[in-house]
Parts: C-alpha cells; sequence; structure tokens
C-alpha cells in the first residue's frame, strides 16, 4: 500500500490544525517565517542585529544559529566560529579562488568579498530559500565574483574540470537540529578536497562539540591530511585546519594572524580567535581518545549516524524533486527521501 501525503493529511488532521496554531504563535515572533526544504527558515531582528535559524518542523525548535549579522556594522563577524573559519588566511594570506560548501546567511562569503577584491569566491547551498533570504534580510549580493550554485557539496568539487583548484575549501553544512551530511564527513570526501586545493591549500571544517561523532569527524579529517589544528569555541563550535603544510608552531600562527589583521583592519577580533589555537603536537594532550576514534568511510556509516536526520514526512516540508536532497545523499529528492513509501 503506497502511504502518500494526501492519505497521511488525513490521517493526522487534528495533530495538523494543532500544529498550524503553534506556527502561528511563533510566526508572529519573525520578521520571516516560512517553510523551505525540511525546516522553517526563522529571522529574528533585535535591535540591529538579525539572526537566520533553522527550525525542525516537528519540534519547532532549532539547536543553532545559522547565521547573525549587526546592521549598524555589516562587516563584523559577530559568530565565533565565523571569525576562526577565516583563519585559514593564516596558511593562505592572499587567496585567489575559494570554494565554500553551506551558505546560510552568506555572511563569511560577504565578508571575504568586501576585503579581498580579487577573490573568486564560489559557494553551494541545497536550498534556494536560504539563498534568497541572504540577498534580501543580510546584505549579499552575487556578482562575478560571488557565485552560489545550488548543487550538493559533495557533487560540485566532484564534478570540477580536473585543473580546478582552491586555495582554501570550507565545509560548514550543518542542518537547524545539528545533523550534518554523512557523505561530507567520510574520509573520501577529505581525500576529495585535498585533490580540489592548490600548493599549500588548506581545508576548514566547522564542527559542533556535542555532535555525538566528534572525535570520528577530526580522527577522518587527520587521516587525508599531514597535520590538523583545532580552534575549539566556548560556544560550541570547533574549527577544524587540516593541510599538509609545514608544521607551524602556535607563536608562529599569532604572528601571521597579527600580520594579517594589521593589514586589513578587520571588524572582528581575528588574533584573539588565533590565540586559541591547538597545534598538532598539543591535539593529543587536548583530545587523548582520538585515535581509537573510528575513521568514517564511504561503505560503513554508523548505525545510528543518521538518527539525527530531521523528518522528511511532514506537512510542511516544501523539497523540490529536482533539487538535492536534504540528507546529503547527493542524488535529487526524488531519488531519495522523496521517493513513494511502499
Amino acid at each position: 500500500m503506497v502511504t502518500d501525503l494526501k492519505s497521511w493529511q488525513t490521517q493526522n488532521r487534528a495533530a495538523i490544525a494543532q500544529r498550524l496554531e503553534g506556527i502561528g504563535e511563533i510566526e508572529q515572533q519573525y520578521c520571516c517565517f516560512e517553510p523551505s526544504g525540511v525546516h522553517f527558515i526563522a529571522v529574528n531582528k533585535e535591535e540591529s542585529l538579525l539572526q537566520l535559524a533553522l527550525f525542525d518542523q516537528i519540534n519547532l525548535s532549532s539547536e543553532l544559529m545559522q547565521s547573525e549579522i549587526d546592521l549598524k556594522e555589516p562587516l563584523k563577524l559577530t559568530s565565533f566560529y565565523a571569525q576562526a573559519m577565516l583563519l585559514g588566511l593564516v596558511w593562505q594570506p592572499q587567496p585567489q579562488r575559494i570554494y565554500i560548501a553551506g551558505f546560510g546567511g552568506g555572511r563569511i562569503p560577504l565578508v571575504l568579498h568586501h576585503y579581498f577584491p580579487n577573490l573568486q569566491i564560489e559557494c553551494t547551498e541545497i536550498d534556494p530559500t536560504i539563498v534568497q533570504v541572504a540577498q534580501e534580510f543580510f546584505g549579499v549580493k552575487l556578482d562575478s565574483r560571488l557565485q552560489v550554485a545550488i548543487q550538493d557539496g559533495r557533487a560540485y568539487l566532484a564534478d570540477l574540470d580536473l585543473t580546478v583548484s582552491y586555495d582554501l575549501i570550507m565545509a560548514d553544512v550543518i542542518l537547524g537540529n545539528g545533523y550534518a551530511p554523512y557523505r561530507m564527513a567520510t574520509v573520501e570526501f577529505y581525500q576529495l578536497c585535498q585533490k580540489r586545493l592548490s600548493q599549500g591549500g588548506i581545508a576548514i571544517v566547522n564542527l559542533i562539540q556535542k555532535d555525538p561523532f566528534y572525535l570520528e569527524k577530526i580522527r577522518t579529517i587527520h587521516s587525508a591530511f599531514q597535520h590538523i589544528y583545532l580552534c575549539p569555541l566556548e560556544k560550541g563550535n570547533t574549527a577544524i585546519f587540516a593541510t599538509n603544510q609545514p608544521l607551524r608552531s602556535r607563536l608562529e600562527i599569532i604572528e601571521q594572524a597579527t600580520q594579517i589583521d594589521s593589514e586589513h583592519q578587520f571588524a572582528f577580533p581575528f588574533v584573539d580567535r588565533a590565540q586559541q589555537i591547538i597545534t598538532p603536537d598539543q591535539i593529543h594532550e587536548y583530545l587523548p581518545d582520538l585515535e581509537k576514534a573510528q575513521i568514517l568511510t564511504d561503505e560503513e556509516p554508523p548505525q545510528d549516524y543518521f538518527a539525527q536526520l530531521p523528518s522528511f514526512k511532514t506537512v510542511f516540508a516544501k523539497v523540490n524533486p529536482e533539487l538535492p536532497c536534504p540528507c546529503g545523499s547527493g542524488s535529487l529528492y526524488q531519488d531519495c527521501h522523496g521517493k513513494p513509501t511502499l
């Protein structure tokens, strides 16, 4: 028997009515609150601060703030993790071309676009509504130097011409409840990143510290690169820097960050984030169980990895069947979670 959306709605009318009432109450609190994909996209304004969050459609809650901008200081990155991600400039102070998987409110691309006028910035995002919100609320303007492809982040890298390379690759793909696509957490993905980096290039990954596979993800990144550096933040994120460049001391990192900050006069505490770096020789003291962690591979995902996936079967889900599936499989929604359930 085929269970389609119409029959599901019929069976759950009372629950749907109650949920709509709850959504109506929440919607009044936000300047934007609308269903998109498997989330509600919410934009909240508090004085001069605008915040973007993705709400789970079942629990009507959000674990993470995706982006934040201070309208009085649009070039000031207020998010600690966004500040930390830019530390990739320590290894590549004059990048010519970068790739960012996960667009959100476009805060990092906007800031890089301003400070580096010769930089080519390529991004991917699976939800076109998020890109529209970034343009409408967060001051993002796409042009010949800042482009966004509506495509799976890993598929984009895999489909590139072999001559294409990037000085920095950033992976910041996390759904509203903290789920990160498995295919962008495996050793095969990071090996692909390594192939797409220029000589001396660096990959930067945003991880959530309470992720149940936090150690596994760090060890997996390390397995694909000679050195990794960590920047753990009190807000609950950790920025990972992976490179095959010669080892750098913490002092060298801070000195380089100071020089870069002096040149660009960033509107956020760039050097403060550099002072939080944990170097490769310190990692095992900081994470003593790291070597015991499993290396994640495409073929053998941990059985409970997908427990955090948001529900695809809600009356509010609005996923274009011809767009990438939000689960991160790399397939189109119509060929993945959008298939009718038998």
